[in-house]
This record gives structure tokens, sequence and C-alpha cells, in this order.
């Protein structure tokens, strides 16, 4: 009896290793599933898969104990090296600057080729995997790719290779606190400014100014060369200033506290430049210093002129002139006198189509209005000069005539 059971015993334990073998190569040659009974690859996991995260805060050395790794460095640059890519064939590496980071992660090893990776950016991350000799990039989201500009600048570049633009017809746009500062178009245009008030530079290379980005600049009268008006209407050519000590000193036209039918003045022409900014209003005053002492009073100047554009295909005639009048401020004789002053004259807004292009002319005549009531200082006034501030928008024309 006991003989016989040992015979069934040893032939069920025959039969269960042939079944293991037969079981065992069938395993070793096929897919291998998780939660899957039909696996597609040679592994195939059906569900999530969990990786060590490390986090780390200082200059680290990678080993075959990291996997995903966070760096979170803060305000101050780490590096993460590399081990030897040799004989570590297939190890991977995730590595990320935290999104809080505000320095440079430096990715210490060759990488493709090229030595050391930076992420730049914050929240940057990279995959890079051993290939047995050296280490590869799976992706190229980093900020120190061949093909990308970095923050800290690039070296080994090439120009008219390397460059910041598009190779398609779209318009480049730099910004800045998501608003735009520079633009240049897909035809060569560039714009600095919002986008409504810009410096303009054209592809020809000219220049201009567009908005509210423009400036003021003055047309200036010498009086010294403009026409004197008839001899009872004349301002006195007289010294203004010499050294204190009888030098021939210096003269200019002064004018004079006189009556309706001799008041003083002269006649000059006034053309409007080709960096004006044309259709908006320019503002004539002049510059004059009060020469007798003891006499207060204010002083009332006047601005007679008309104003026409030039029209090569129809000319334009001249309008019937229109009068401007302003009062100064008030002087004071005791203290006032040889001081610089300066009185407005007003606002000329030109007409559309008749008195709003560059190279249209005024033609002027310039007084003391003494007759006038307002005019209370009995003394004399030297002019200096007489101005135009205008608006420009470039530094010229693109033709000789035409804006």
């Amino acid at each position: 009896m006991k003989a016989t059971i040992s015979i069934n015993k040893n032939i069920k334990l025959y039969v269960l290793s042939i079944v293991f073998f037969f079981i065992s190569s069938f395993l070793i040659s096929a897919q291998v599933g998780i939660g899957t009974t039909t696996p597609l690859s040679t592994f195939e996991v059906n569900g999530s898969v969990g990786q060590k995260v490390t986090t780390v805060t200082t200059n680290t050395t990678l080993d075959d104990t990291y996997s995903l790794v966070i760096c979170n460095n803060g305000s101050t640059a780490r590096t993460i090296t590399l081990p030897t890519a040799a004989g570590i064939t297939g190890r991977i590496y995730t590595i990320k600057r935290d999104a809080s980071s505000t320095a440079n992660v430096t990715i210490s090893g060759t990488i493709d080729g090229v030595t050391n990776l930076i992420l730049a950016k914050a929240g940057e991350a990279v995959t890079i995997f051993s290939n047995g000799t050296e280490w590869k990039t799976s992706n190229n989201y980093n900020s120190s790719s061949t093909s990308g500009w970095n923050l800290t600048g690039n070296a080994g570049t090439t120009a008219m290779t390397n460059y910041v633009g598009t190779t398609d017809a779209v318009d480049l746009v730099v910004k800045t606190n998501a608003t735009q500062r520079l633009k240049v178009t897909s035809a060569g245009v560039t714009t600095i400014g919002d986008g409504t008030n810009d410096t303009k530079i054209d592809s020809d290379g000219s220049f201009s100014l567009e908005g509210s980005a423009t400036a003021y600049t003055d047309i200036v009268v010498p009086l010294f060369i403009a026409k004197i008006g008839e001899s009872t209407n004349q301002p006195v050519w007289s010294k203004m200033k010499d050294n204190g000590s009888s030098s021939r000193g210096v003269y200019t036209f002064t004018f004079q506290n006189a009556t309706m039918g001799n008041e003083q003045e002269v006649f000059f022409s006034v053309q409007l430049p080709h960096n004006w900014r044309e259709g908006s209003p320019i503002y004539p005053h002049v510059h004059w210093a009060p020469q007798t002492t003891g006499q207060n009073g204010a002083v009332v100047w006047a601005l007679e002129y008309t104003w026409v554009n030039y029209n090569d295909t129809t000319p334009i005639a001249f309008p019937n002139t229109i009068i401007i009048t302003a009062t100064s401020a008030s002087v004071n004789g005791n203290s006032d006198a040889d001081k610089h002053m300066i009185t407005a004259l007003g606002t000329l807004t030109p007409i559309v189509g008749t008195q709003d292009k560059i190279s249209s002319i005024l033609m002027c005549r310039f007084y003391r209005k003494s007759a006038d009531a307002a005019d209370t200082y009995n003394g004399d006034a030297a002019v200096l000069s007489v101005d135009f501030h205008y608006e420009m928008d470039g530094i010229g024309s693109h033709t000789q005539y035409v804006k």
C-alpha cells in the first residue's frame, strides 16, 4: 500500500513539472498585461503608472534613485548634474523648473551634442534619456535648444541665418505687460509705440510720427530781415543793450506807443515746412522786452495774415486777410524793463482743402496795436522775434511738394 502511494506521488510531480515547463515557456515568449488579458505590446498597463518624484532645492547630481525631478530653486540659480550616459542605456529623467522659480536651472552634461541645457523659463521641463553613449532629449521644449533664443543670450549664431522673426507673411509683434511696443509688418514697416501712437519707419527707411507721437518746433521769423512799413508806420531801429560803457551794443526794432494812423508794423511771409503735421493748428507768438523804465501797463500785439495751399493742378487764390490780436501781461515799469517776455497770439486753425498742406504760404503783417484801449503801456517795446509753433510728424516729406 505504501509503495503504491509513493509511485502516484512521483507521477503527479512529473506531470506538474511538465505543465510548469510549458507554461513558463509560453509566458516568456508572450506579451504581459496588467489590468488586461489581451496585451498588444510586450508590456501593457491598463491604468496609471507611478514614478518616484523628487523635489530638490540645491545643486544635485542624479543617479539611479531619481526619476521625476522638480527643482524648486526660488531666486537662486541651480545646477542638476547628469551621470555619464555610458552603461545606463534606456535610463530616463524628467526635470522640471518649478513654476515659482525666478532663476535659471542648468542641466549639466552633453545633451544632443550641446554642452549643458538651461531651463530659462519658470515651469519649463525636459525629458532626457541615455542611448548608452550620450544623453538625448525626447522633447524640444527648452530655452537652450539650438532652434530657440535664450533669455540670457545665445552663442554660436550666424548673422542672417539665425534671426528673430517669421518665415511667412505674418507680422512680428513685441509686447511688454501684454501691450504692443514694437511691430514689424510683413511688408517691412516698423512701428514703435502702442499701435496707435507710433514712431513709424517705412521699408525704404523714411521716418514719420503717428497719432500723438509728435513733437513741436518753431518757424522763426527774424524781424531784422523783414520789410518795415511806410515811413509813418516804421518801427524804430534802436539800441537795446550795450556793455554799460557806451559800446556799440545790440539793436532791434522797437514798437512805440503811437496813434491808429501810424501803428508801427513789419511784413514777412511764412512757408509751412515739410515736417509739419498737415492740417494741425499753428501757434504764433512774439518774443519781446519792455524798454521804458517807470511805465506800467500792457501791450496789444496784432497779426494780419492770408494763408493758402500750393496746388499744382488747380492753383488757389489767396483769401481776404484775417486779423488776430493778443494783450500781453501787465508790465511793471520798475522791475520788468529789458526782461524777455512772450505773448501768444492765439491759434491759427487751417481750413481743410485750402490751408492744410506743406508748402502753403502765409503772407503776414505784424504790428503793435497801440491805439487799442487795452494797450496801456506808454513806452517802447523791443521785438526780439516772431515765431510760429507747429506740430511735426516726421523729418520731411516723401516728395518735393506733397507729404
